[in-house]
């Protein structure tokens, strides 16, 4: 039986809490070493209802009054080499409401010849998002991220060990960052069967996403939910970032992310083992001391299951991009954002038909009320088209307006 994540972090805590000594252990307790947040929404939706409200709506936005999110995130540090990020979320949106976001152990070593090297391991998202660099893995600005970077938060998290080498050459500075992980089988269920999304509901360790009704076809081999943790095929995927920082204010990335899934492993609950790679190159550039630019674009594929009249059941390209732009205005800011994304389905269509286009596009405007509560603003609209809406007697054209206004209570 393999143990469970919630038992792996335990177990890290606690070598965590043995290595850094009473001393350490005291100060992991102070108030510098805990974060939080607590967001509640109002929300006036058109279209249909949100794909978490048994809709095939493209956002998360709930109509009405809700409270969003409620997280605790504990950053104890044990000494200069050792330190851990742990935590907590509530999301109503989701069955299992109170749940781990991440849970790791950091490790560092002290600056070489060589260059600096850090590690993580543990239940971590992989560095892939530049939105969402706030509290609990949270957009600080908007309230809802790009498509590419909620599909991160939905079904990219993993259980892995991580390690950044980072090094100066000159006025460069490079990072080169490798992992090796597991319990992600299942990335690509979310996105073939429903498609891309707009919003900031994150994986549940322990819990499931309802799939929107599949075809005839799939609907007899693939259980109608997701669980984003699972490991099923018992192998090791891997990812490998390269960020470079040249003497000037903007950086470039690109990430490979492959987990190496085998296709065909499968549970009682028909969660498939899927093979789900992509590359994601990004841009942050500083544009003076106010204004930030965001860019980020995807290309990828995932592959489930075994052949059938020659093809592979499931066999589905995907690509996404946003640009963001952001203008800081005393304490409050001003965003917006553009997106497109893709999904092409190049297997056994006429059973099966998983293809999307669609673009979307954001504004927000964040206002601090006070020195830790926000009040954001945010328009948005999404468009696509997806055939597979059929399936569930619905027309393969959507367009979507989200107006929402949110109150984050942060520390």
């Amino acid at each position: 039986m393999n143990p469970k994540p919630g038992f792996l972090v335990l177990g890290a805590v606690v070598i965590a809490f043995g290595a850094g000594g009473a001393r350490a252990q005291s100060a992991a307790f102070g108030p510098e070493a805990f974060h939080g947040l607590a967001e509640v929404r109002l929300a006036s939706t058109g279209g249909e209802n949100s794909w978490l409200d048994h809709g095939s709506g493209k956002t998360d936005a709930l109509e009405g009054l809700s409270l969003s999110e409620v997280a605790l995130e504990w950053r104890p540090r044990f000494n200069f080499a050792l330190a851990a990020v742990i935590t907590a979320e509530l999301q109503p949106k989701v069955s299992d409401k109170v749940d781990l976001g991440e849970a790791y152990l950091q490790l560092k070593s002290p600056p070489s010849e060589l260059g600096r090297l850090s590690g993580r391991a543990g239940l971590f998202y992989p560095p892939v998002s530049l939105e969402n660099d706030g509290v609990a893995w949270t957009h600080p600005d908007m309230i809802s991220a790009s498509a590419l970077n909620s599909w991160i938060g939905e079904e990219v998290k993993v259980v892995g060990v991580e390690a950044t080498l980072t090094r100066e050459f000159g006025a460069h500075e490079v990072s080169l960052t490798g992992a090796t992980f597991g319990w992600n089988d299942t990335s690509g269920t979310l996105l073939s069967f429903r498609g891309w999304a707009q919003g900031s509901v994150k994986s549940p360790t322990r819990d499931d996403f309802e799939l929107p009704p599949l075809s005839p076809f799939m609907s007899a081999r693939q259980g109608d939910e997701t669980y984003p943790i699972r490991e099923l095929d018992h192998r090791v995927g891997y990812y490998g970032r390269v960020e470079w920082r040249p003497p000037a204010p903007v950086s470039f990335e690109a990430l490979y992310y492959d987990n190496v899934g085998d296709r065909t492993s499968v549970d009682s609950h028909r969660q498939w083992a899927w093979e789900t790679r992509f590359l994601n190159l990004g841009l942050k550039a500083d544009l003076g001391p106010r204004t930030r630019i965001l860019a980020q674009v995807v290309n990828g594929e995932t592959l489930m299951g075994y052949r059938y009249l020659g093809e592979r059941w499931l066999d589905v390209g995907f690509q996404a991009a946003y640009l963001e732009v952001r203008r800081a205005i005393g304490e409050d800011a001003l965003t917006g954002r553009i997106d497109g994304f893709t999904t092409n389905d190049r297997t056994l269509k006429s059973l099966d038909n998983n293809d999307e286009t669609g673009w979307a596009a954001a504004g927000a405007w964040r206002h601090r009320l006070a020195p830790h509560a926000d009040l954001i603003l945010e328009a948005l609209h999404v468009s696509s088209d997806r055939p597979g809406r059929a399936y569930g007697g619905m027309p393969a054209r959507q367009d979507q307006t989200v107006l929402q206004s949110a109150l984050r209570l942060w520390f």
